[in-house]
């Protein structure tokens, strides 16, 4: 299984490095939603219970408070994957028994890839909003997102831009530049603000 990569929709698990990606943008996900993720690839459709769960990330003599942990982790994979309890494409809540993986996955191996994965990373950092509005945010996000949407496909095979739904967790941090990179395992990162005046719009990169 380590030497596999799990491909279902536009994502990709490398289980050997541990890496989720969507195209070519680098997914961050952490330790427990990562196993939980590659629990249910393993076996797609079947019910994973909560007890399972327990066991394969809290080992016996773990103290932790088991419920609201995994309740944590299974919300912090949905957003990985821009998922929806209410209506999952990916992750099915089964009411009292655990969850169960609903999409369709591609198992191939590691060798048959035709295309190198890019050394270099990038992070596009959440714009801050200057503006006097604090309705504007909304526009600072898109602005965002937009970047990055329009630099994976410009950067790929040469630069991994990493998906958004790792970068905007840290809209607001007061993380410094290097925390985040290291974070994220980004080579470089790209700041910017974005101030709207009527209808004018300046944006700048910091």
């Amino acid at each position: 299984m380590d030497s596999e990569v799990l491909r279902f929709a536009s994502f990709e698990l490398d289980c050997r490095s541990r890496e989720l990606r969507d195209g070519a943008q680098l997914v961050r996900l952490q330790d427990q939603p990562f196993e939980i993720l590659r629990l249910m690839l393993e076996r797609p459709g079947e019910v994973i219970t909560r007890d399972e769960l327990r066991h394969r990330l809290w080992p016996d003599g773990t103290f932790v408070d088991f419920e609201h942990s995994l309740n944590a982790a299974i919300k912090r994979l949905r957003a990985a994957l821009g998922d929806d309890a209410d209506h999952p494409r990916f992750v099915e809540t089964v009411p009292r028994r655990g969850y169960r993986f609903i999409a369709g996955i591609d198992r191939s191996r590691i060798a048959s890839r035709t295309v190198s994965e890019p050394r270099t990373r990038l992070v596009v950092l959440p714009f801050s909003n200057l503006s006097e509005d604090s309705s504007q945010e909304y526009f600072a996000d898109g602005l965002t997102e937009e970047l990055i949407a329009q630099l994976g496909p410009l950067c790929r095979g040469k630069v991994g831009v990493i998906a958004r739904w790792s970068s905007m967790v840290f809209k607001g941090s007061l993380q410094r530049a290097r925390e985040i990179g290291e974070a994220l395992h980004a080579d470089h990162l790209l700041e910017g603000s974005v101030r709207r005046d009527g209808a004018r719009v300046a944006s700048l990169p910091a």
